[in-house]
């Protein structure tokens, strides 16, 4: 009786659904306006004072759907901040290589364990050397074993990008093995060839692989955690994995799910301009485009004012994960909501499944192994231990369970809580417990007083403003009609129920129908589930072979 009918009866169903009656579901509250303005007065007030410095910060809470944007000042000459307004992510790149590395290894194409060798033979334990101190000497060893993904996410390589390789490489002499290997390094072509650029032109990736098998690593693979370039050899390992180059695979696991139509690489090929409304960098007072000489040793990170450019078909080998992506910060939000949402974006879109999500937010690393210290590397102090309040995680530094306090953080929410802040002026943070997450900055680099003040500014009063708009939500409902289904609809098909079931001595039948896009689900039933018993809403049913699709999920 319900196998013969079943497919019209579902039909019936969805024909009368679009002419049923819209019902408004619970919704979201949202931010109070009169704190939305307090907060908007500081960002006027704090540009006007600074040379119309532009600012934005995007805060949202992902289990209301309320989002806001507070912005203030120019991201160009002559051209305001806006929503439209595309920013350098700089280390906040990381936080989207860690979770396409768990897309990855949810999908099973590649395994935490597998070595990086697999895809950059360049990269084979047996051409690679890492320092290590014998009776007092520093002297470099081969390494003990391969590199692995995890080694990658966990910043255990040995790829420092202090010590090792960035512009001249001064820092490294105090280490450097007693054979000399480094300083020799250091007056050739090696000595900007561990950045991603220098004077806005690009490496090759054989180049940089080149030079990266030369420089000794600064640890053995998988031991002491190190800030440096990890998560830029972790792209390039996942994109020749998936055969597709790292925008395109970032672009097709992510950007594109989620809807962050504005990102892209920050590489380009010589002589285009990328789309949209990209902020100039601005430092030392100056947009760059009014800049007449660059200091390429200081500013090399900086490209042609934001983006690299190359003239090599195969690019990108280097993949940029490390800090190469440009977007608006309400794209980036979007990420962020994703997060806090265990991994599925607000427009519905799943990235990771729950088991996977909670594994993303494990730590790689945790304070007592201690990280390399670098001066982007914000949250770690200068003995090169991170704080006692975080911990590495996948492209992000977590809050520890219990550590969080008011003035650390903006809610209690203990290891599900993250952060991260660029080179070029931006930070994020984020908290599950809470559904609060925030991004935001200017577009600068570091200057000669090492100051990022529109940074400084937002990083000084980013907890203070979510908790004020956490505490502060309306309670005033927004309508979000969804359809139901008609009452008349569900009728005929019950009255078929109930008088099947009477010409068959009341035997007992029951269908469920939902639609899981609208929410809506009926019940249909008839006759007895057992003696003096009729079937109800709570009679247990015997699946038989239906259970082996739940073994499937499993």
């Amino acid at each position: 009786f319900i196998k013969r009918n079943f497919n019209r009866w579902v039909a019936t169903l969805m024909q009368g659904e679009a002419q049923g009656v819209l019902v408004p579901p619970p919704m979201p509250v949202s931010f109070d306006p009169t704190t939305i303005q307090e907060i908007q007065k500081e960002f006027d007030d704090w540009s006007a004072a600074n040379n119309n410095r532009g600012v934005q910060l995007v805060i949202g809470n992902a289990k209301t759907g309320e989002q806001q944007t507070f912005q203030a000042g120019y991201a160009a000459k002559g051209k305001k901040v806006s929503a439209s307004t595309i920013f350098r992510m700089g280390g906040m790149t990381k936080i989207m290589g860690g979770m396409l590395a768990a897309i990855a290894f949810e999908e099973g194409v590649v395994r935490p364990s597998d070595p990086i060798s697999k895809y950059i033979p360049e990269l084979a334990a047996g051409g690679l050397t890492a320092v290590e101190s014998v009776d007092g000497v520093t002297v470099a060893k081969p390494v003990k074993r391969e590199l692995t993904f995890w080694d990658c996410l966990g910043m255990k390589c040995g790829f420092s990008s202090s010590q090792w390789g960035m512009g001249t490489m001064s820092a490294a002499a105090a280490i450097s093995p007693a054979d000399g290997v480094l300083p020799r390094l250091a007056a050739d072509k090696c000595s900007s060839a561990m950045t991603t650029a220098k004077d806005g032109k690009l490496l090759r990736p054989a180049e940089w692989l080149g030079c990266r098998k030369q420089i000794p690593l600064i640890a053995q693979p998988g031991g002491r955690s190190y800030y440096g370039y990890d998560y830029d050899v972790l792209g390039m390992a996942l994109a020749r994995a998936y055969k597709k180059d790292a925008e395109t695979l970032m672009r097709e696991k992510i950007w594109s799910k989620l809807g962050m139509d504005s990102a892209f690489m920050s590489w380009l090929r010589t002589g285009t301009s990328p789309k949209g409304d990209v902020a100039e960098i601005y430092f030392g007072g100056q947009w760059a485009s009014d800049v007449s000489s660059w200091d390429a040793a200081k500013w090399n990170l900086m490209g042609s004012f934001n983006y690299e450019q190359s003239d090599d078909a195969a690019y990108p080998g280097v993949s940029g994960y490390g800090e190469g992506a440009m977007m608006t910060f309400g794209d980036f939000a979007k990420f962020l909501a994703a997060v806090v949402r265990r991994g599925t974006g607000v427009n519905g879109s799943r990235l990771l499944g729950e088991t996977v999500w909670k594994w993303f937010m494990t730590p790689t690393a945790n304070s007592d192994e201690g990280m390399g210290f670098v001066p982007a590397a914000r949250y770690i102090d200068g003995t090169g231990r991170f704080s006692d309040q975080s911990v590495w995680k996948w492209g992000f530094a977590g809050m520890r369970s219990g550590q969080a306090t008011d003035s650390s953080s903006f809610s209690e929410g203990g290891e599900m809580a993250g952060q991260w802040e660029g080179a070029f002026g931006t930070i994020f943070k984020f908290d599950v417990a809470s559904g609060l997450y925030g991004v935001g900055g200017e577009n600068t680099v570091l200057e000669q007083a090492m100051t990022q003040p529109g940074a400084a500014f937002i990083k000084e009063n980013f907890n203070r403003w979510m908790a004020r708009l956490a505490r502060g939500q309306s309670k005033a409902p927004l309508a979000s009609p969804r359809p139901q289904y008609k009452a008349d609809v569900t009728a005929k098909i019950q009255k078929e129920f109930d008088d099947w079931s009477r010409a068959n001595n009341d035997r007992g039948v029951q269908l469920v129908i939902g639609n899981a896009k609208t929410g809506e689900q009926q019940t249909f039933q008839a006759g007895y589930a057992a003696k003096g018993k009729k079937v109800s809403a709570s009679t247990i049913f015997r699946m038989g072979g239906m259970t082996k699709i739940m073994g499937g999920m499993l």
